[in-house]
C-alpha cells in the first residue's frame, strides 16, 4: 500500500515556491505546485495498521496530512510526477522506515520504499517532462511516471 504524505497549505509555502523556482530554472513555466511524500509499504497488515502508519508515524499531524489512497491531491488541469529510486537502489529512508514499522506495528513488512509526487500545472506536458529528467530524475537510479490529471 502507498501512504502519502503531504504538506498542509499554510506551512506548505516555501517548498512549493522552492520546487516552482527550480522548475524555472529548467525551463518550465509552471503555475502552482503542490509536494509529497511517498511510503510504499509491502505486508501482510490490516486496513487499520496502515491508517495507524499513516496517522502516527508518518505524518506530523499539526503540519501535515496523510492519504491511504494517492492522488486525493487536484490541480485542474495539471500533472502528476512519481518519482521512486529503482528496486536496484538501495533505499535508506525505506530501510528506516521498515525499521521503525516493525517497532510501531510488532511485525516487519516485507518492503518499504520511499519516493516523491509532484503535482504541477505548467505549459506542456512535453515541457514537463524534459524539465524532469533535467532536474528531479537520474535515470541510472530513479523510476518516473507523469499522468495528466
Amino acid at each position: 500500500m502507498i501512504i502519502e504524505i503531504w504538506t498542509k497549505e499554510k506551512y506548505a509555502g516555501n517548498e512549493e515556491q522552492g520546487f516552482l523556482t527550480r522548475m524555472a530554472h529548467a525551463g518550465l513555466k509552471a503555475g502552482a505546485a503542490r509536494l509529497s511524500r511517498l511510503y510504499r509499504v509491502e505486508g501482510v497488515f490490516s486496513a487499520k495498521e496502515f491508517d495507524k502508519l499513516g496517522s502516527e508515524l508518518l505524518t506530523d499531524p499539526i503540519t501535515e496530512h496523510y492519504s491511504l489512497k494517492p492522488g486525493k491531491i487536484k490541480l485542474k488541469g495539471g500533472y502528476r510526477v512519481e518519482i521512486w529510486l529503482k528496486d536496484s537502489v538501495t533505499d535508506v529512508v525505506g530501510e528506516s522506515v521498515k525499521g521503525a514499522v516493525a517497532d510501531v506495528l510488532g511485525k516487519d513488512p516485507a518492503t518499504v520504499r520511499f519516493g516523491h509526487a509532484y503535482y504541477l500545472t505548467c505549459e506542456s506536458g512535453a515541457k514537463l517532462k524534459h524539465a524532469v529528467s533535467k532536474t528531479l530524475v537520474n535515470e541510472t537510479v530513479n523510476k518516473c511516471r507523469i499522468e495528466k490529471l
